[in-house]
């Protein structure tokens, strides 16, 4: 039998600081969130402050070239790329020496993240802590209130409209419904489990479930209460117990629960009439019931019948149906139309339009009549009115071309990230605590740890800074010829490509290009775009796998309606034009773009 010893191990291990951690998450954070970040981190560190001194900002507005090839001579960077150039340096310059009371110096190496602290010590008077204190929070500010007389001319006052929300738009119109309790609990709960597009597409058995425990519960904690109350009745009282319960309409109709509860309260009960006769007429006030299924069905299709028509079906075919139903006085169309959503929806979804005429016994003009009044109808009836912040793209960075120079200027659009500085009050008080024993030792390592955050988190934002502009300089450089002529100039890139073009390790490049954005003069790409994988043309010349893509969904819209293009058309079309793009790779690229097969492209 084996016993327990101790067996000496050797190993090696690599791990990340807190403070490592914090700034690959910084790095990785587009720019909405990063300011959302760095006001969370203000309002949880008193150390840490903004600040309107040009510090930080100048970095902001600093410009930074990624010049043409030919152009050498202004190069202060060499990366392991010796081709590319980038400027940082005279940026580092200007941050380290800045003559400022806070002055954090950084390395600019982006492979190497130091930070080192140049902080000044400042002299305190002994017996000026308390007053240095507290004309931090004076205000000789006067206010004088004006008269409405004394506002200018052209000012009107106006009120602002509310907007309803999507939400606060449906649950209005379910108040409008002749609900039960429990049907309009059903139904608040079926409009919270609508997604952006308007549909269901949660479970109905699963809401109904839930909707079922909610009442449980609620059923549950009035007969708890009810019960409480029956205990805190004196016991050696003579006084019925009915006829107190009978004065009370909040809750003597609970009584009836609560026998199951209190069983000796049944003699009571069937001794007194009154209570009886009033327990009988109250008792279902505010218990609910469960909801069956097909009690839930008739509520969604009351819900599907709101406006927007269809909100809340839980697929196309109920959502298209659910419009037409809503419609009054059809047309003989729009009653086809019905009978082919209806019956005849796996024909219509596959687009076999022969079928469809033969089984109707229509014309082809009919059929058309027919499809055309189905395109009519919404496919999202939620679409249009949720407002959804993704649908708003702010860029991370902004590139220029400067024609007379011939170089692309490259800007972090950081315009609303605050300059941060560690506030000098509390900084004061750290100083303070150092050899004050009024401080205790917990209080010590709380302005310690606050303190150290603060300096890290003003460095690792500026890192971050540097770090990002190497990267987007390094892909401007790669993809010139597309930001300055068009986009069919783009070229094959990899995420290794501009990690040796940077000497950052790949994950940090991928944690940098992640839902990053750019703006330039023809238009908002996401950093994604600009890396693809190469296809060789007839020529020799590698091309970029995203100009392919590009050349195949332009072919498909521009492709006959009525005898779209197969696969193998469209490869046969790439291979005129010098692309030798194979079959299943058309395929792959066209399921990429999210364009669906010939047969489902072709219209009547």
């Amino acid at each position: 039998m084996m016993k327990p010893r101790l067996v000496p191990k050797t190993t090696l291990q690599q791990t990340l600081t807190p403070q490592q951690i914090q700034y690959l998450k910084l790095l990785q954070l587009p720019i909405i969130q990063l300011e959302q970040s760095i006001k969370q981190e203000i309002e949880t560190n008193p150390f840490l402050e903004e600040t309107d001194e040009e510090d930080f900002s100048e970095f902001a507005a600093h410009d930074v070239f990624a010049p043409a090839p030919d152009q050498q001579n202004i190069s202060q960077k060499e990366t392991v790329n010796n081709d590319f150039d980038i400027h940082t340096s005279n940026v580092s310059e200007k941050l380290t020496n800045k003559n400022t009371e806070h002055s954090e110096a950084f390395s600019s190496e982006a492979n190497e993240t130091v930070f080192t602290e140049d902080l000044k010590n400042r002299k305190l008077e002994e017996d000026d802590s308390f007053d240095y204190y507290s004309t931090n929070w004076e205000d000789d500010a006067e206010f004088t209130p004006r008269k409405i007389n004394d506002y200018d001319k052209d000012f009107e006052p106006f009120q602002v409209k509310a907007e309803n929300s999507f939400y606060e738009d449906l649950l209005f119109q379910i108040n409008l419904l002749n609900l039960t309790l429990e049907e309009s609990l059903l139904a608040e709960n079926i409009i919270g489990n609508i997604d952006d597009s308007g549909y269901l597409r949660r479970d109905l058995q699963e809401i109904v479930n839930e909707t079922n425990s909610i009442i449980a519960e609620h059923n549950f904690n009035i007969q708890r209460e009810q019960y409480e109350k029956l205990n805190k009745i004196d016991k050696n009282s003579n006084e019925n117990i009915a006829n107190k319960f009978a004065l009370n309409s909040h809750n003597v109709y609970m009584l009836k629960e609560a026998i199951e509860l209190a069983p000796d309260l049944k003699k009571e009960i069937d001794n007194n009439s009154l209570f009886k006769s009033y327990l009988q007429k109250n008792s279902n006030e505010k218990i609910l019931n469960h909801i069956s299924i097909e009690n839930a069905e008739k509520v969604l299709k009351q819900i599907q019948k709101l406006d927007p028509p269809g909100i809340a079906s839980r697929n196309i075919q109920e959502c298209l149906i659910a419009q037409l139903n809503a419609k009054h006085n059809l047309t003989e169309i729009q009653k086809l139309a019905l009978t082919i959503l209806t019956e005849h929806f796996d024909a219509f979804s596959k687009k076999h339009f022969a079928r469809l005429q033969k089984s109707l016994d229509i014309s082809e003009d009919e059929l058309k009549d027919v499809f055309d009044e189905i395109r009519t109808l919404n496919p999202k009836p939620g679409g249009t009115d949720f407002v959804s912040a993704t649908n708003t793209v702010i860029p991370d960075f902004i590139v220029k071309y400067d024609e007379e120079n011939d170089d692309l200027i490259i800007n972090i659009n950081d315009t609303n990230i605050p300059n941060l500085r560690v506030n000098s009050t509390y900084e004061k008080i750290r100083q303070e605590a150092k050899n004050n024993k009024l401080y205790n030792k917990e209080t010590k390592e709380w302005i310690r740890e606050k303190y150290e955050n603060a300096r890290f988190f003003i460095q690792a934002v500026r890192q971050r800074s540097i770090t990002m502009l190497m990267v987007m300089t390094a892909i401007a450089h790669r993809q010139r010829d597309f930001f300055i002529d068009d986009q069919k100039n783009i070229k094959p890139m990899i995420y290794k490509d501009i990690a040796d073009d940077t000497g950052l390790d790949i994950s940090t490049v991928c944690r940098i290009v992640n839902n990053k954005y750019v703006l330039s003069h023809i238009g908002t790409f996401e950093l994604k775009y600009f890396f693809s994988e190469a296809l060789p043309n007839d020529e020799g010349e590698e091309i970029s796998t995203t100009v392919i893509k590009d050349r195949i969904k332009s072919i498909i819209e521009t492709e006959p309606k009525d005898k779209p293009y197969s696969d193998e058309k469209l490869s046969q079309i790439l291979k005129d034009e010098g692309l030798n793009v194979a079959r299943r790779t058309i395929a792959k690229y066209r399921e990429t773009l999210k364009i669906p097969v010939a047969r489902l492209r072709k219209e009547i």
